[in-house]
């Protein structure tokens, strides 16, 4: 991409144009040592600024949804001719597969534009807030609907880039992670060995419950009604405390809980009949909710679930704690901001039953909690309990997990005390959640690493070797497919025009070209190894689907092309 960039202020201040860029990027900004510092005072000053450009553009797409995780390339400054005439700055960003290359340049030309006015210190008196509300007024609707990777999608393909995973986007949202016999299929953070049954029969809370019941495992007592009458039976069957939830939302959605009498159980049927009838009606357990994450038949983590909450600081009012908190939230990005607090009837509701309003002070470092329960849709804060949590719940979270035939799953655990077995003490499993959110909170965003090598304990990838040349690159190709063959290896070979599998035998596919070849065979889990020969010309010309090999030989024919 080639920008033309005009000169910058003599009094050009490089710390408040990154204080600028720090507060929005999700990563410290760290300028690179160059060697080789250009004598132009306006080259070097403006090369600083394309490199900012390189690295803000794709952040901002990044905050769309939109998985640009390389930073770009500053490649050249060409001077102009005229003095007065702007230079011409090359950066080189990667190209997304299914993403149009129109978006890449509103988001540059976006960048570039609040650079310039941040160093010009032309975005007024709070260039952070300006740049937040031009954010959603102008770039966001534009680049928002061309979002591919929901959130759990995103920090799985940090996590899996960060350790060298090759990755590529499918389409609509699907990414596909690894090559060959490692590959995975990933949907938000659903993966393709995840049962399709279990992940509908976990999206039922009943269903959920009689399959756990069925297998031994400890769940709530509940009832399906369908109107306020079978409530009320419902609830003189069960007792109270009660929890009224739908039968098929997420995200603490419609879901009330500590309901003691029949006026409050009206209240929460209003509340649950607005995601539609029938309701569910369960028997409350004792306790508060943790969250079990399980990978491959691993504990990743263990959190406690905590209702979103203000902490006290001695001085100020429940009531102003709630507005610094917002205030807080308006200094991130659009795209890491929580859900705002509010001073709702629930907000009333739970301070009450604490002896609190929202005029109270609370004491420093106390929590008051907002809500009675952590809901995705209300945000809350998270305690890590891993080391806490006593062995049998682990067990009892894997055994839900694979009851479900899920690679990933969020086992939602309620019990007084983690670090009690969960057969002492009354404990439930509450949800099993089919797409738990990943990267979320800390202790999800820590896990990560973890979470990759329990998927990939290989690295993700397959040898792939390259033999450059003519026809002596072909038979050597073949001759490295035959030796790894022998050693138990299933290594396929292809050149542009035709592919082989591991015994030799034609391989057919419906490629025309070597990319579309190399691509397929690298979407094969069949395929252990790859070995390709390429002609010199498409080595000097045309594309692959790789980035990088554990051998490129140049072969004898093609040492004097």
């Amino acid at each position: 991409m080639s920008i033309r960039l005009g000169p910058l202020p003599a009094d050009m201040s490089w710390p408040l144009l990154d204080a600028w860029l720090h507060a929005w990027l999700e990563s410290p900004l760290v300028e690179p040592a160059r060697p080789d510092t250009p004598h132009d005072p306006v080259e070097a000053q403006l090369q600083r600024l394309a490199w900012r450009i390189a690295v803000a553009t794709p952040a901002l797409l990044r905050g769309c949804g939109i998985p640009l995780l390389a930073d770009g390339k500053v490649l050249a400054m060409v001077p102009p001719q005229d003095a007065a005439a702007p230079w011409q700055c090359d950066i080189a960003f990667a190209q997304l597969d299914g993403v149009a290359a129109t978006l890449l340049l509103q988001a540059c030309d976006y960048c570039v534009r609040w650079l310039q006015a941040v160093a010009w210190q032309a975005a007024g008196s709070d260039p952070l807030a300006a740049f937040f509300q031009s954010l959603a007024q102008d770039i966001l609707p534009r680049l928002l609907p061309h979002a591919i990777a929901a959130p759990s999608s995103m920090a799985l393909l940090q996590a899996a880039a960060n350790l060298g995973i090759p990755w590529w986007h499918e389409g609509n949202g699907v990414f596909q992670l690894g090559w060959g016999v490692q590959l995975r299929h990933a949907f938000t953070s659903r993966l393709d060995s995840d049962s399709s049954i279990g992940i509908r029969a976990a999206g039922n809370k009943q269903l959920a419950a009689q399959w756990l019941r069925q297998a031994g495992l400890p769940t709530a007592v509940q009832r399906l009604v369908g109107n306020g009458e079978q409530a009320s039976a419902a609830a003189q069957e069960l007792g109270w405390p009660l929890v009224v939830k739908p039968l098929a939302r997420d995200r603490g959605e419609g879901v009330s809980t500590g309901i003691g009498n029949h006026s409050q159980l009206q209240l929460a049927l209003d509340k649950a009949a607005h995601y539609g009838w029938p309701l569910l009606l369960e028997q409350q357990a004792p306790g508060v909710c943790h969250r079990i994450l399980v990978v491959g038949g691993r504990v990743m983590y263990v959190v406690k679930r905590l209702p979103v909450s203000v902490q006290g600081d001695g001085v100020r009012s429940i009531q102003a704690l709630i507005d610094a908190a917002n205030l807080q939230q308006l200094a991130l990005p659009p795209w890491r901001r929580t859900p705002p607090l509010r001073a709702d009837d629930d907000t009333h509701t739970c301070l009450r039953a604490a002896g609190l309003q929202l005029a109270s002070v609370p004491a420093a470092g106390a929590w008051i909690a907002l809500r009675a329960i952590e809901s995705s849709a209300d945000g809350g804060r998270d305690e890590d309990m891993l080391a806490a949590a006593h062995p049998d719940n682990l067990a009892l979270a894997l055994r839900a997990a694979a009851l479900f035939g899920l690679e990933v799953a969020g086992i939602d655990m309620i019990t007084p005390d983690i670090g009690q077995p969960w057969h002492a003490n009354g404990a439930i499993i509450n949800e099993v959640n089919a797409a738990p959110a990943l990267g979320a909170s800390q202790s999800s965003h820590d896990a990560m690493p973890l979470l990759m090598q329990q998927l990939f304990p290989t690295g993700g990838r397959i040898p792939v070797e390259l033999f450059v040349g003519g026809a002596m690159a072909e038979v050597a190709a073949r001759q490295r497919r035959d030796e790894l063959q022998r050693a138990g290896v299933a290594c396929y070979f292809t050149t542009a025009q035709h592919s082989e599998d591991a015994t030799g035998q034609r391989h057919h596919l419906a490629c025309s070209s070597l990319y579309q070849r190399c691509l397929a065979l690298l979407s094969d889990r069949s395929v252990d190894a790859l070995t390709i020969a390429v002609t010199p010309a498409q080595w000097r010309e045309e594309a692959l689907p790789l980035d990088r090999a554990v051998r490129v030989q140049q072969c004898g024919d093609a040492e004097h092309e």
